[in-house]
Order: structure tokens, then C-alpha cells, then sequence
């Protein structure tokens, strides 16, 4: 009955794919991740596998939008716009992703910059796809940011500019923790992100 529910469910056996490919592209990467190795990891058929993804770049594509883009969504995009205190969201993101890597005792990245180091060179569409993600992630901090000025609780500060320095500290601070497989980046870069933003939302 399970094998036929299976066959019955496209939708299911394509969010199967798709699920064991996002895992297996974040862990050990896209370029270095074989077809057959995500039939086996999905418990697919060829032939499904080839139904809804004929190609890997096909997949990759899916990954993107459907898990990395949801990702990033979930992590810095929900939080910052459900607190109108730009800098504490900013700081419990930081703290909810240390607190959830040091669980886990390993340190895999940070999907987007994993996606985009590997593919960005090699395909245009996949190329768009990423800059698409990053950019929903910069107008997110930028809105933030940009409502906190005209509140004036922020004073002097570049909405655009320190939309970037977050992003850019953030990726290069969780490429540094999974080079070491340690969180310590994280954790300085959390406190030296705090430290510049208060001397930005202290009243002049």
C-alpha cells in the first residue's frame, strides 16, 4: 500500500527529491553530488527521477527556490520583519543559528553562499536564481533598516550600505566557522555587528 500511496504522489516523491538533494548539496556540495547517489538517497526510480528532473541543473534550480530561497526566508527575513528593533533581531538571528550549529556539533555553511561559491560561474539561470535570494535578503535588511531612520531610532547609518555589511559579514563569518568547524566567527561577528549598530541607534 506504502509503495502505491508512493507512486500516487507526485508532489511527494518530487518534495522527496528535492529534500535529499538540498541536504546533500549543503553538506558535501553540488558539483561533487551524482544523479544516482539522490535516486538512492530519495528511494526514487530512474524514471522518476527523469520525470521531474531530466537534468540536474533542473534540480539545482528547484533547490534554490524551493528550500535555499524558503531558508533564508525562514532565518533572516521572518524575524526582521516581525520585530520593529532592527539590531535585536539581528542579534537573536545570530544567536538562534549558533545555538542550533553548536546542537548539531558541525558546521555545513550557509545554503545561499554554498549555492552560489559552486554555481554562479557555471549557469546563468542558476546564477539569477541565487541573486534573486540575495536580493530578497538585502531589500528584507534594507527595510529594516530604512524604517528604523525614519523613526528615528537609527541616526546616521546607510540602509542600503549596511544591508550589505550584515550580509557580507554574515557569509564571510559562516564561511570562517565551516573552514574551522567552529562557531567562533559567529560569535564575533555577532558582538562586533552589535557594538557598530548601538553606536548607531544611540541618540546623537
Amino acid at each position: 500500500m506504502s509503495e502505491n500511496k508512493r507512486t500516487n504522489d507526485p508532489k511527494g516523491v518530487r518534495r522527496r527529491i528535492v529534500d535529499a538533494a538540498y541536504g546533500a548539496f549543503v553538506t558535501q556540495g553540488y558539483l561533487a553530488t551524482g544523479m544516482l547517489e539522490l535516486r538512492e538517497k530519495a528511494s526514487v526510480s530512474g524514471g522518476a527521477m527523469a520525470h521531474h528532473f531530466p537534468a540536474k541543473r533542473d534540480l539545482g534550480l528547484a533547490v534554490i527556490r524551493d528550500r535555499v530561497a524558503g531558508a533564508v526566508q525562514q532565518t533572516w527575513i521572518e524575524p526582521l520583519r516581525a520585530c520593529e528593533d532592527t539590531p535585536a533581531a539581528i542579534d537573536l538571528i545570530f544567536k538562534d543559528i549558533i545555538a542550533e550549529l553548536t546542537q548539531k556539533g558541525g558546521v555545513s555553511g550557509c545554503p545561499l553562499n554554498n549555492m552560489a561559491m559552486e554555481v554562479s560561474q557555471h549557469d546563468a539561470d542558476m546564477r539569477e536564481e541565487v541573486s534573486a535570494v540575495f536580493r530578497a535578503w538585502h531589500e528584507a535588511l534594507s527595510a529594516s533598516f530604512e524604517a528604523d531612520v525614519e523613526a528615528k531610532r537609527g541616526h546616521g547609518l546607510d540602509p542600503q550600505k549596511t544591508a550589505t555589511l550584515v550580509i557580507a559579514a554574515y557569509s564571510g563569518a559562516m564561511a570562517m566557522a565551516k573552514a574551522s568547524q567552529n562557531v567562533g566567527p559567529l560569535n564575533d561577528c555577532r558582538a562586533e555587528l552589535a557594538a557598530l549598530l548601538a553606536a548607531k541607534y544611540r541618540r546623537p
